[in-house]
């Protein structure tokens, strides 16, 4: 067999084998969803985490040695100003109080009788009776007596503050803690029972965070701006959310910025208030405070479900006027409830896409449809 019917019949079955193929079929175009671009004022939020702290600490110290007699308080409740807490055995300072003012009854008595010696002395010497002498040193005396009664009277008073030491109550409404000594203990301070418990005030409690200098740059601005247009904004402007995730329903309002920026750290400490009327916060508790920190004029925003990230960078997918994939890089801003704030080359009322975004490749025709936001699903029924 030549060559040339080699060819030949090559070429036949090569036409055979093409005619036999099909043609594949285009694939259809994917369906998505999409959603215009805003445009609107946000006031930007950040996130720190923070320790609560009542509002009022007071450590109940013994000021007395004496033994513990009475503990007026169940640990843990809450109490009033002026609630007795302890009582010290009060009989050693009862005592001391009367002899304290059985001294000063005799130093006033003393005192009384100097001076009316000192009369009887005056008149003694306008009449050249008795010396210069004479009369000089019954005015020491005089003198010194009524220094001694005014002794006494101290002495009397520290007595007395003494024995009120005894009764220790509570110097502001709070929660009183644990207590440190039992009934018997012999306290007194210096030793180790020196703090029977200790008590803090929880309504309002504090929260203590700390913020970059940028940070407390940009929201000093803001927070002056709201002061200007609705100073009731300041009320409730702050959001606790606390250690198991939940949300506290109270907002708290800023009480103050410490007096200067901590060189170590680079941050300055923020104190915030949080209404506290059920007693649920307690101090020592970590939480994560929400603030507002900047005021974004004109910000675009999108839906956080059309924000793609591909090796460390952002960018949203954009509707062309054919319907055709355009991606568009973007940098992120600060989350406003469920919508991202982007900035780049996204203009407000760009179509980008939220559904079938992983399926819509870059250039590719798709056939789209307005994204419905899923609704919000129903709260639990109590069980009858």
């Amino acid at each position: 067999m030549n060559r040339s019917l080699l060819r030949a019949m090559a070429v036949c079955g090569v036409l055979l084998f093409s005619a036999c193929e099909k043609p594949k079929p285009e694939a259809p175009p994917v369906v998505v969803s999409y959603t215009t671009a805003i445009q609107k004022d946000v006031v930007a939020t950040d996130e720190w985490v923070g320790l609560l702290d009542g509002y009022q600490n007071a450590n109940i110290q013994a000021q007395v040695t004496g033994y513990l007699l009475t503990q007026n308080y169940k640990e843990g409740s809450a109490v009033k100003k002026g609630d007795v807490l302890f009582t010290i055995d009060p009989r050693p300072f009862q005592a001391a109080l009367a002899q304290a003012q059985a001294n000063y009854a005799q130093a006033v008595a003393q005192a009384q009788l100097l001076q009316i010696t000192l009369q009887r002395q005056a008149q003694l010497y306008q009449t050249k009776v008795i010396s210069q002498q004479q009369y000089d040193t019954s005015y020491q005396d005089t003198q010194a007596g009524i220094a001694a009664a005014a002794a006494a009277q101290a002495q009397m008073q520290a007595a007395q503050v003494n024995l009120d030491y005894c009764t220790l109550t509570a110097p502001f409404d709070g929660i009183a803690g644990v207590a440190q000594a039992q009934i018997g203990d012999l306290v007194g301070p210096g030793g180790k029972t020196a703090i029977l418990t200790q008590l803090s005030q929880v309504d309002p409690m504090k929260m203590n965070f700390s913020i970059t200098e940028a940070q407390y740059l940009k929201a000093s601005k803001l927070l002056a701006t709201l002061q200007e247009k609705n100073p009731d904004d300041l009320k409730s402007l702050l959001k606790l959310r606390l250690a198991d995730g939940s949300e506290y329903p109270e907002g708290g309002k800023f009480d103050f910025v410490n007096r200067q920026i901590n060189t170590s750290t680079g941050t300055i400490q923020i104190t915030a208030l949080f209404p506290n009327a059920n007693s649920v916060l307690r101090p020592g508790l970590f939480a994560r405070v929400t603030a507002p920190v900047e005021q974004l004029k004109n910000a675009i925003l999108v839906p956080q479900a059309s924000t793609v990230e591909l090796q460390g960078n952002y960018f949203v997918k954009v509707l062309g006027p054919d319907d055709t994939v355009k991606p568009v890089p973007v940098k992120l801003g600060p989350i406003d409830g469920q919508l991202q704030v982007v900035q780049g080359a996204l203009k407000a009322g760009d179509k980008v896409l939220v559904g079938g975004t992983e399926k819509a490749a870059p250039g590719s025709k798709v056939i789209a449809q307005p994204y419905v936001a899923p609704a919000a699903s129903p709260a639990p029924q109590a069980a009858k």
